[in-house]
């Protein structure tokens, strides 16, 4: 009877083992609710790819319209992150899968902290929202009935709590977004000039 209950412990131990395993190692893909982007939850475990201070698009604020911009009293950091499956992929290829998803963390520019230890320059501070780039050939329609392969997404703060992103958010008209990054981007829509990590592989 010992013996039976000390097997079955150990055999309990090992699929829960196995299941963390395979669920560390499922593919990170966009997930939808209806026609909404799921926010990408874990993106920050993702490959970081570069980061800037303040870099704004031509018409940036009047095209996204984010409060969250209104609330900055100075230039906030951008951190991005893409999905470690597409990395991989354009690490080997030089090419973004379907699926590839981008996420630009938006985090206010600090200078004063509790323990008062900072004593010149910036730091992330509070987080002010997210973008997101997804390329999916299988993407939902946008508003406009857009099925453009990228699709772009605004992730600003839940009004109910005000320091977490929104649950979901729709895709932006490809006016806003996916023209400027298909004429400018330095590869398939990408903006891999502004991206060390990535630039690097290009050369």
């Amino acid at each position: 009877m010992f013996r039976n209950r000390i097997l079955s412990a150990i055999a309990l131990c090992l699929s829960i083992a196995f299941a963390q395993q395979a669920s560390a190692q499922s593919p990170v893909v966009p997930k939808y609710n209806g026609n909404n982007l799921l926010f990408p939850d874990g993106f920050r475990t993702w490959i970081f790819v570069g980061s800037n201070i303040g870099l704004a698009y031509k018409e940036e604020l009047q095209q996204m319209a984010l409060r969250v911009a209104k609330q900055a009293d100075k230039p906030l950091f951008h951190n991005i992150y893409i999905n470690p499956e597409a990395y991989a992929h354009f690490r080997d290829t030089g090419e973004f899968p379907d699926p590839t998803m981008f996420v630009m963390d938006m985090l206010a520019s600090a200078t004063k902290e509790p323990q008062h230890v900072v004593t010149k320059g910036s730091y992330d501070g509070a987080w002010m929202g997210n973008l997101v780039a997804v390329k999916n050939a299988a993407r939902p329609p946008g508003p406009n009935g857009e099925k453009t392969i990228w699709a772009y997404y605004i992730f600003t703060d839940d009004p109910a709590h005000p320091t977490q992103p929104m649950a979901s958010a729709a895709a932006q008209p490809d006016a806003a977004c996916e023209t400027c990054h298909k004429a400018h981007g330095l590869k398939d829509n990408v903006w891999v000039q502004f991206y060390p990590t990535l630039r690097d592989l290009k050369k």
